[in-house]
């Protein structure tokens, strides 16, 4: 089937009148959406050809993300996965039973609302990208999956291993940078595959590893530039760090 996405107008519409339409995203049924637009066009067709893949809460957020990546690999680029009306239009229509199920409570708030349904973040940068229910699927896989292994997931299935770890990395100024995702989840996944090393998590201070590695590696991207580092840099940094650490906190 060819992809569809909400026109300019008809995004703009249902995001500028949120608070008024507020009671509508706590419901299963979004037939309201056809009737608020009526007979006008509010969607227009793309010449991306996917057939899309069933989410579902029973599954892992994991599976929901290899399915999403898998059907959209090498049919999307990085480019139209920043179209906020693509998965705006894929919240709203598609895969609306989902993201009702995944998001809403009794009663959503309108900032709520708009990370889940639409892309909007308040610091008004692209982790907007990695909040929307479908696209932080397909970005979290984008980021973390790697062409030269075998399970070329295993990376994903790490960062959804833990909300804390998944909030950790996503929400710093490095969230967007494939490079350095990947090498602090190698890092963290060369200790954890250690046997004679504990697995990253709680330290003695009772506060997890990764957080403090991921303000590490924010404060490192003030005094030296991420982007000229690629992911074995930030392998070995992570890597010595998370161990410089555990000795101090010996």
């Amino acid at each position: 089937m060819k992809l569809k996405y909400f026109s300019e107008s008809a995004y703009n519409d249902l995001f500028d009148c949120v608070d008024k339409n507020v009671d509508y995203y706590s419901d299963i049924d979004n037939s309201w959406i056809e009737k608020r637009f009526d007979k006008r066009e509010y969607s227009k067709e793309s010449r991306i050809d996917v057939t899309l893949p069933q989410l579902s809460i029973s599954n892992s957020e994991y599976m929901n993300a290899v399915n999403i990546h898998t059907a959209f690999k090498d049919r999307i680029t990085p480019k139209q996965a920043s179209n906020p009306y693509l998965w705006s239009y894929l919240s709203h229509c598609i895969y609306w039973e989902y993201t009702c199920q995944r998001w809403s409570s009794t009663r959503m708030s309108v900032d709520s609302i708009k990370e889940h349904y639409f892309c909007k973040s308040e610091t008004g940068n692209r982790i907007g990208f990695l909040r929307n229910s479908i696209s932080r699927l397909w970005w979290m896989a984008e980021l973390s999956y790697q062409d030269d292994k075998s399970n070329r997931y295993e990376l994903t299935e790490l960062l959804f291993s833990h909300s804390d770890l998944c909030q950790s990395v996503i929400e710093r100024n490095f969230s967007m940078n494939k490079e350095v995702i990947v090498g602090i989840l190698s890092a963290i996944k060369a200790i954890n595959d250690d046997l004679d090393l504990k697995n990253v998590g709680i330290d003695k201070n009772g506060e997890y590893e990764w957080r403090n590695l991921c303000k590490y590696i924010n404060r490192y991207g003030a005094v030296t530039l991420l982007d000229v580092l690629d992911r074995d840099d930030i392998r070995e940094i992570s890597y010595k760090y998370i161990l410089e650490q555990r000795k101090i906190g010996e």
